[in-house]
Order: C-alpha cells, then structure tokens, then sequence
C-alpha cells in the first residue's frame, strides 16, 4: 500500500469518527429534554393510581458524566480488541467490557448525584443500554480495524518476500558452481595440510548453503540460526590473531526446545557487533547470549564500541541492516517481540525478545 492511500485511509477514518460522534450527541438531544415531566393520575380518593415520566430522562448536565464513554470506546478499539480479542482470550476480554461497563455506570450516576437530581430507574436504562450500544461499537470497529491492519502486514510481508526471493535470484549465479569451487579449494588445503583453511572453506561453504537454501522457507529451527551465528563467528574470529586484545564469547540455552524462527533474523546483531565491536590496537569484547525458555527467545548482545574512522561507503550504508530488522519483526512478530537497543559512548547493547510459539 502506497503512502497516499494510507494517508487517504488515515483521514477517511478521521472523518468517520468525528462523524459518528456527531450522530451520537445528536441522537443523545433529540431524545432528551430538559427537565423530568412526571404525570400522577389520582383517583376520587386521593390516592395515585397512575405515575408516568414523559420525555426527558435528566437535566442537561447531568449528560458530563457520559464523557467518560469516549476515552473508554478507544481503549476498547485500539488495545483491548486487538490484544485479547483477536488473541482468542475471550474470558478476560469479557471481563474487562463488564468492568468498564461498571465504571461507566458508576461515573454517569456520580455526576447524577453531584447534580443533586433524583434517581429513575429509566435513567439506569438509558445509560446501560447508551454504554453497551458504544462497547459494540467500539469492538466492531477494533475488529475490522485491527483485520485491515493484518491484511495490510500480510500484503507488506508478501512484497518483502517477493524482493527478497529477486535479490536472491539475482545473486543465485549458479550455486552449485560456487559448491564445486569451494569443495576444489577444501581438497586443495587438504592436500596442503593446512587444517585453518579447510575449517574456513568448511564453515563458508556451510554458511553460503544455509543463506541459498534454507532462507527460502518462512521459518528455519532454531538450531540451524545458531549454527549459522556459530559458522559466521567461527569464520570473523579467523581473520584475527590469538594474540589480539578480543573477547568473544557465544552462550545458548535452549534446553532441547527448537521452535521455528525467521531466517537470518538474528545474524544483522551480530555482524554489528563485529563491524564496530572489535579494534586490534584496543581491549575489546562481543558478549553474545541466546536463550530461549517458556516460549520467549532471549537474545542479548553487547560489545565495546571504538571510533574508528569510517569510509563513504561505510557512512552512506551504516544502521541500514538494523532498520532492516526492526521492518522484518514489525512485519512477521507484530505485537510479539521487544527490541531495547543502548548505544553509549563506549558500549552498544542489543536486548531483543520474541514470543515464539512451538
């Protein structure tokens, strides 16, 4: 969806809105006086045989208290409804409606009794069935709002698949002939003995198979992203001497579970890490920490930050492939993740976690 046709949607809705609260005051009004006629109808006696209240539930500032409808029917629109609703938790999201409703009610009748005014059992009526008839319009509206919304990620989330599959396509020489050299090169070190070379060949080779293949799926165990960071780590720490002032460190704790995740999700974080973590004239370090428990991906990581001198290409190009990450989980994770990201002078700090469901 392009950006006029959001902001063209954007005011369609405004407009509607403003609408409807027009039509509602102007409905309230109409079926409202001021003042309470009371009609007794006595017979010979003395005695009521008959007492009607005619048009006109309550003087007109009693209706203040109604106010307190309108903050209520967008919490219901733009929280509630999309977050129990459409997760299927019905219990809570009944719950919630009624203990509002009460609210509601409680804070009409208050400003009823500020106003000094005599209570009538039409005018509870008038403001239960007033209240429950914008709590279901307030749910309508929050469903068909928050279907729109899935519809328009969904459609975002094909066309990022589709770009994603060309670029792949067009990177896509010919991978087997890619294989094939790497597999030259490995017996060539072998042959050579030089056990550094063939580990890197090995490790490259494995990296290039998983980015060809297995990112062509929606989803990947997460056992094949760790073993995609641990071959992406194994090969940066082999441009770098034992003798260099790092610290790297990799901790996973997934305790046997292996849920599914996005492809290369992860990866963006940690190519960071090194591009900015790691100066061979300086102490440095890169803490990686994966975890995932109850559901919940834990992944962490934090490394020093040294100000090195960066090239053009480097400066026009920098933060794009986190952008790029935040636009992928507000795509595939929507309401499902926390990303908390630190950047200090000497430390930059990536806490990321995602609800994933096995």
């Amino acid at each position: 969806m392009s950006i006029p046709q959001i902001t063209l949607q954007r005011w369609i809705e405004v407009f509607l809105n403003i609408l409807f609260w027009v039509a509602a005051v102007a409905i309230l009004l109409l079926t409202t006086e001021v003042g309470i006629v009371e009609n007794t109808v006595e017979d010979v006696d003395g005695v009521v045989v008959q007492e009607t209240i005619e048009m006109g539930i309550f003087i007109l500032p009693n209706f203040i208290g109604m106010i307190s409808i309108i903050p209520f029917f967008y919490i219901v629109t733009f929280y509630l409804t999309p977050r129990y609703y459409s997760s299927k938790k019905y219990l809570v999201f009944s719950s919630l409606l009624l203990l509002g409703l009460a609210d509601l009610l409680l804070i009409e009748l208050g400003v009823v009794y500020l106003q000094n005014t005599t209570f009538h059992t039409i005018m509870i009526r008038f403001f239960i069935f007033y209240n429950l008839f914008f709590i279901i319009a307030a749910v309508v509206y929050g469903m068909v709002r928050h279907q729109l919304k899935m519809e328009t990620h969904q459609q975002a989330l094909e066309k990022e698949k589709i770009s994603a599959e060309l670029q792949l396509m067009q990177s896509q020489i010919n991978p087997h002939f890619m294989f094939n050299a790497l597999n030259n090169l490995l017996a060539i070190s072998e042959r050579s003995e030089n056990a550094e070379t063939s580990s890197g060949i090995t490790k490259l080779s494995d990296l290039l198979r998983f980015m060809i293949y297995d990112t062509q799926a929606e989803q990947v165990l997460l056992s094949k992203e760790i073993e995609f960071i641990e071959n992406y780590i194994a090969l940066q720490k082999l441009k770098y001497s034992t003798e260099d002032p790092f610290e790297i460190s990799l901790i996973t704790e997934t305790n046997d579970e292996d849920p599914k995740i996005a492809p290369t999700l992860l990866i963006p974080f940690v190519e960071n890490a090194f591009k900015h973590g790691l100066d061979i004239q300086t102490k440095s370090f890169i803490h990686i920490k994966l975890e995932f428990k109850d559901n919940l991906l834990h992944f962490e990581v934090k490394n020093s930050k040294h100000h090195l001198k960066k090239t053009e290409f480097e400066k026009k190009y920098s933060g794009i492939g986190l952008e790029n990450v935040k636009k992928r989980l507000n795509l595939i994770y929507p309401n499902q993740y926390n990303l908390d990201i630190k950047d200090d002078e000497h430390i930059f700090y990536v806490l990321l976690k995602i609800n994933l469901t096995i």
